[in-house]
C-alpha cells in the first residue's frame, strides 16, 4: 500500500481539488476501507454551492473493500452479516449517533437527526442543521483525514453500522443502501396498524409519488413490491420518467411539465377514482406539497420526504379543506434507523430481478466528479456513481 491516497477535496462552491492525504494506520477499535464505489446524491449536489467550513470530502453513499482492521473492530462495530476480516466488502449506514443524549435516549438506536452530537460521514457537522457539538471532525488537515467517500480511501469508526456485501453484489448496488433505505422509510410511515381507520398502504391502495428522483423512483418501486394496487408517478425529465416504467413498473406516469397543476391534480383524481390513498411527497418543491394534499383522497396518508433543504420557504394553503375536512394522515420525514437500513440491503439482494443498476445515468473517476456534479440537474440525469479507479 502506498503512503498517500487520493481525494476529491471540496473547498468551495463548484471548487473541489484532487489531493493526496496520508494513509491513516487503524486504531484498535476502526478499520480502513478502500472504497470501490460512492453514490452522489441530492445532498451532495447543494452542498457544492456552499462553502465548507473547512476543506472536506463529500458523499455519505460509501461501499468497499476492508484493507486494514483494528484487532477490536468487530467488538466496536455494530456489523449486519458479520464478523469482519481484512479482505470483506461493506457498506456503510453514514450516522454515528452518541447514544446518550435526550433524542438519542427517546429513540431506537442509531436513529439519524434525533442526536445532538452527530457524525456524518462526507458531510461537515455544521452543514447537518442540528443543534449541540461535532464530536468528530471532517477537516482533512485532522486524523484520519478520510472520512467522506469521494477518495481512494475511508476510515471507518467505532459505533458505525455496516452491512457484509456478499460477493455477488456488484458495488454500483451496495451503494445504492442509502436512498434505498429512505424509500424503506417512506413506506413504513405509510403503514397502519389493527383498527386505525386511516388510509394507510395494503394491497388495495392506490399510491401516488410526486418527483422523480432517485428517491421517487424507489419508493414508486417499494409500493409496487409491497403490494400496492396502483402506483402512479407524478415527475419530470423522459429519462427519469422512463427509468420510473422500467424500474418501478408504475402504472401511470404523468409529466409534470407537460400538464398544468390543474390538470395534474385532475389525472389523478381520476385515475384513483377520487384520490390516492398514499401520497409520497419526494420532489425538492414547496408547492408539490400542497398539490399532493389535493391529489390525496379524504382520510388519507401523506408522506412528506422531498423538502428537507427548503427550509425558509413557504406555501399557502387552506387547512380547514386540505387537512382538517380530509382527516389528513400527514407525516413529515428525516429521521431513519438501521433497522430501516437492513430491510433495504434485503432489497438489494434481490437486484437481478429489479434492474436496480439502471438507477445510473452517470458514472465516473474521482477527475470528473465536479463536471459530473455540474450535470445534476440535465435532463438525462438520475444518479451519478463515482469509482475511485474508473
Amino acid at each position: 500500500m502506498s503512503q498517500t491516497g487520493k481525494a476529491a477535496v471540496w473547498k468551495g462552491p463548484y471548487d473541489i481539488e484532487i489531493q493526496n492525504l496520508p494513509i491513516p494506520k487503524v486504531k484498535e477499535d476502526g478499520l480502513l476501507l478502500k472504497v470501490e464505489a460512492a453514490g452522489i446524491c441530492g445532498t451532495d449536489g447543494h452542498l457544492i454551492q456552499d462553502t465548507p467550513p473547512y476543506p472536506a470530502i463529500m458523499s455519505h453513499e460509501v461501499t468497499g473493500t476492508i484493507v486494514s482492521m483494528g484487532s477490536k473492530a468487530n467488538k466496536s462495530l455494530n456489523i449486519f452479516g458479520g464478523p469482519l476480516a481484512e479482505g470483506d466488502r461493506i457498506v456503510l449506514y453514514p450516522w454515528i449517533t452518541c447514544g446518550k443524549c435526550a433524542g438519542c435516549l427517546a429513540s431506537r438506536p442509531g436513529t439519524c437527526t434525533v442526536c445532538d452530537n452527530s457524525f456524518v460521514y462526507g458531510v461537515p457537522y455544521s452543514k447537518l442543521g442540528l443543534e449541540g457539538k461535532e464530536t468528530i471532525s471532517s477537516d482533512i488537515s485532522h486524523w484520519p483525514y478520510f472520512m467522506g467517500g469521494f477518495a481512494e480511501y475511508v476510515y471507518v469508526f467505532p459505533e458505525t453500522y455496516v452491512w457484509k456485501v456478499p460477493d455477488a453484489m456488484p458495488a454500483d448496488i451496495a451503494v445504492l443502501l442509502d436512498p434505498m433505505a429512505v424509500a424503506m422509510r417512506a413506506l413504513e410511515l405509510t403503514l397502519t396498524g389493527p383498527g386505525i381507520m386511516e388510509a394507510g398502504l395494503t394491497t388495495d391502495s392506490r399510491v401516488a409519488v410526486i418527483g422523480s428522483g432517485q428517491v421517487g423512483v424507489l419508493s414508486a418501486l417499494l409500493a409496487r413490491l409491497m403490494g400496492a394496487r396502483q402506483v402512479i408517478m407524478i415527475g419530470s425529465r423522459d429519462t427519469r420518467l422512463r427509468l420510473t416504467r422500467e424500474i418501478a413498473r408504475a402504472d401511470h406516469i404523468i409529466d409534470y411539465h407537460q400538464h398544468d397543476r390543474k390538470e395534474r391534480i385532475e389525472m389523478v383524481r381520476d385515475l384513483t377514482s377520487g384520490g390516492a390513498d398514499v401520497v409520497i411527497q419526494c420532489s425538492n418543491n414547496v408547492d408539490t406539497f400542497v398539490d399532493g394534499l389535493e391529489m390525496m383522497r379524504r382520510m388519507g396518508t401523506f408522506i412528506e420526504v422531498g423538502n428537507m433543504v427548503n427550509q425558509g420557504r413557504e406555501v399557502s394553503f387552506d387547512p380547514a379543506r386540505l387537512v382538517c375536512s380530509k382527516h389528513a394522515r400527514i407525516l413529515g420525514m428525516s429521521a431513519n434507523h438501521p433497522a430501516a437500513f437492513n430491510k433495504a440491503f434485503g432489497i438489494l439482494e434481490r437486484h437481478e430481478s429489479l434492474g436496480l443498476s439502471k438507477m445510473f445515468t452517470h458514472r465516473t473517476n474521482l477527475e470528473g466528479l465536479l463536471g459530473t456534479l455540474k450535470k445534476m440537474n440535465d435532463t438525462d440525469y438520475l444518479k451519478g456513481i463515482v469509482i475511485p479507479e474508473k
